[in-house]
């Protein structure tokens, strides 16, 4: 079995894994309502079926899906030539109890202890485990490695798979988070898609009434959404997109084939997004007197903040930021990420993109108590600036 496929095959069964854990911590838990408790196991029993050939899915119904969490988890992992010794695993004890290795194993495998403990839905879980599992081949890295990868996360997010390998050079191997954009409809357009100008990553195509608007989910509030043209645009031509707002560049369809790759949506939404918010603010105070920008400065470790923003004017103490740049869609989910990492000895600076600012009052009740300050994009440039004397 070539080194692919066992990837693949070992990815499966870890998601079948990952299934019936939290299938068993919902079934377990007499305080769960009903209701609540059923849609989580038919959460979990797609997720699982999504491991299976398609043949072999259509078999497992709820029936066998509870019998076989009860007993050893053979039954229900996908087949595969890959020794991990799943299928001897019992979840649970003589009694119907959670055995103790449960919330350990799940912890190897990257799912948090809050998705036990609050019945995550699956797509919660999988995106979770997407990110951690970035940031845990991100920290095997060099400190100059993990400095291109993130680099390369803000340029290179999509594209064309000769391109794409190229660019990532020696880092291609180690970085398996890339999709194929044939297996994703909803940018397709006529068998297109097209890159967003500010992420380069695929923009969603949507119908609205009698009109097609492509934009992208990030940064539309930042005015990139454009519409179909009804100019015909060809055969064998990618159909013409209007911009409609007020950052619409230009943009090229690119073809929706198998041989153009796209990064994972949660390592677009949890790296490639804050990278491109730390660039842009680097970007805002470069070439600005005693003002000194490290990008993932790697003290104590590469992933410890995203940038050191020291101003050093003469005759004033030296005055540092360290930087955590953020781009989520929930700051409620924000807020609980953070509450849960472990207190830093400094002061943390958290960034949100401007369009968030409605969202940092929150953000800041969430958070107090701790060495931990939240701003926008701009509003840490003004401070920077303020802290320069207004000086060039």
């Amino acid at each position: 079995m070539a080194l692919a496929e066992c990837d693949d095959v070992r990815r499966r069964r870890e998601q079948a894994l990952t299934a019936c854990c939290l299938a068993v911590a919902a079934e377990t838990n007499t305080g769960l309502e009903p209701a609540r408790r059923a849609r989580m196991l038919m959460d979990c029993l797609g997720a699982l079926r999504a491991a299976h050939p398609a043949g072999r899915a259509a078999q497992l119904g709820m029936r066998e899906f509870r019998r076989g969490l009860r007993g050893g988890l053979a039954p229900l992992l996908p087949p595969g030539e890959v020794d991990d010794r799943f299928g001897g695993l019992r979840l649970l004890d003589g009694d119907g109890l959670v055995r103790d290795a449960l919330e350990d194993l799940c912890r190897e495998h990257l799912v948090p202890q809050a998705a036990l403990d609050r019945h995550w839905p699956w797509a919660r879980v999988r995106a979770e485990q997407e990110e951690r599992r970035l940031f845990e081949v991100m920290r095997r890295l060099e400190p100059e490695e993990y400095r291109q990868a993130r680099a390369l996360l803000a340029e290179c997010p999509a594209g064309p798979l000769r391109v794409l390998r190229k660019r990532w050079d020696r880092l291609w191997m180690r970085f398996d988070f890339f999709e194929a954009v044939s297996d994703w409809p909803w940018c397709q357009l006529e068998g297109w898609w097209y890159p967003c100008p500010k992420c380069r990553w695929p923009m969603r195509v949507v119908e609205t009434g009698c009109e097609v608007e492509v934009r992208c989910e990030a940064h539309r509030p930042r005015g990139v959404h454009y519409r179909m043209s009804q100019e015909q645009s060809g055969r064998g031509v990618a159909p013409i997109l209007v911009g409609t707002g007020k950052a619409s560049e230009p943009v090229v369809g690119l073809p929706a084939s198998s041989d153009h790759l796209a990064l994972s949506r949660p390592v677009w939404r949890y790296g490639v997004l804050p990278t491109l918010l730390e660039i842009e603010l680097r970007d805002r105070l470069e070439g600005r007197a005693h003002v000194r920008v490290e990008m993932w400065p790697g003290e104590p470790r590469p992933d410890e903040y995203d940038l050191k923003i020291t101003v050093a004017v003469p005759g004033r103490p030296v005055r540092p930021w360290r930087v955590d740049a953020k781009d989520w869609a929930s700051a409620a989910a924000l807020a609980q990420a953070l509450l849960e990492r472990e207190p830093k000895p400094y002061t943390l600076y958290i960034v949100v993109p401007d369009h968030q600012a409605h969202e940092v009052a929150y953000l800041k009740q969430r958070l107090a108590g701790r060495r931990t300050r939240v701003l926008t994009l701009t509003r840490i440039v003004d401070q920077v600036k303020r802290a320069t004397g207004g000086t060039r």
